[in-house]
């Protein structure tokens, strides 16, 4: 399996792409840093592309080799690329080990028998009341009906 990780100067790509190599060693899983996007026409096509992000704050170097603007318009660039070569892609955030933790976690959607990551659950739905116009059950329609229910008595 091989793994592409994408990404504007200064969105942490080089970092990520060392951690998923460690991390999924054992695994025999190829992870590559920044290759040419042109590749996957090429016949060298991966099985999962990853994109980093512009929540990283902006370092000493990026501020000094690049605007916040151009960090912008190379990752607008690559995902033009990406959509031009209809490339499916996913985009991950997060500082410092929730980064390594999100990529992991796009990675078992994609290919479940190549983490040893389980994956998150669901995040559980906050409706639990009886409201059918809305999923919030703390919504202003059942705070007014009980409203009008106890100014009723």
């Amino acid at each position: 399996m091989k793994i592409a990780v994408l990404g504007a100067p200064g969105t942490g790509k080089t970092q990520l792409t060392q951690a998923l190599a460690c991390h999924l060693q054992p695994q025999h899983v190829d992870v590559v840093d920044a290759p040419d996007i042109t590749q996957a026409h090429a016949g060298c096509a991966f099985d999962i592309t990853l994109l980093c992000g512009l929540d990283l704050p902006e370092s000493a170097e990026t501020r000094h080799g690049s605007s916040a603007t151009g960090r912008e318009l190379i990752d607008q660039r690559i995902r033009h690329q990406l959509d031009t070569a209809k490339i499916a892609y996913q985009v991950v955030y997060g500082v410092g080990r929730e980064r390594l933790e999100n990529a992991l976690y796009c990675i078992a959607r994609q290919a479940p028998m190549t983490t040893n990551s389980p994956l998150r659950s669901e995040a559980a739905s906050r409706w639990s009341g009886p409201c059918e116009r809305c999923a919030d059950g703390d919504c202003e329609h059942r705070l007014f009906m009980d409203l009008l229910s106890s100014t009723a008595r």
